[in-house]
């Protein structure tokens, strides 16, 4: 069963210092000759608006790709 954890309240501040540190990932990937998959920039976009926390975003990406951690 899932927990479900209350939305953060985030400032434009917060949400502007999350831009950043998602389009610096997404551009690192980039460089090495990479990207990020659409469901994990659908999940970034969400993430900046203040609607996952990173425990969440982490939590449905390895979900996704089908990673169990014990």
């Amino acid at each position: 069963m899932t927990t479900i954890e209350p939305r953060p309240v985030i400032t434009d501040a917060e949400k502007a210092r999350r831009a950043k540190s998602v389009h610096s990932i997404r551009r690192s990937q980039q460089i090495e000759g990479g990207d990020i998959s659409p469901f994990a920039q659908a999940l970034s976009e969400q993430y900046i608006a203040g609607e996952l926390t990173p425990a969440q975003m982490r939590e449905r990406l390895l979900k996704h790709h089908g990673v169990t951690v014990k």
